[in-house]
């Protein structure tokens, strides 16, 4: 699984950047080979505002998934990024699962004209 980070409004941290690597690795490697690319984009919305304004959104490929995309809000961008990567293994798995029902139950019946 090949991933990226990348910094949007805020300053990039390399603080910030292992601990999103370190979280992603941590929810999403039971995914093994079904993730070929990740993308978090960790972004400041309102800029010195304040706020909850940061941003995480996790983009995701894989052969069998194909791309999905999850975002989350929060006032502090590690929490943002804890949020998301949670959500996105959530959302992985359950289209990974819908993925292997349909599957399992074959091509939908022909209907006869």
């Amino acid at each position: 699984m090949k991933m990226e980070v990348r910094f949007r409004g805020l300053e990039s941290s390399e603080a910030l950047r292992e601990h999103a690597v370190r979280r992603a690795d941590v929810h999403l490697s039971r995914f093994g080979g079904e993730l070929t690319w990740v993308i978090l984009r960790i972004s400041d919305i309102n800029g010195p505002k304040g706020g909850v304004d940061k941003a995480c959104q996790v983009t995701l490929r894989g052969p069998r998934l194909g791309s999905a995309t999850v975002e989350e809000l929060s006032a502090d961008a590690h929490s943002a990024v804890d949020l998301a990567l949670e959500l996105s293994a959530a959302t992985v798995g359950r289209e990974l699962e819908r993925v292997r029902t349909l599957r399992k139950r074959g091509p939908a019946p022909r209907r006869k004209p």
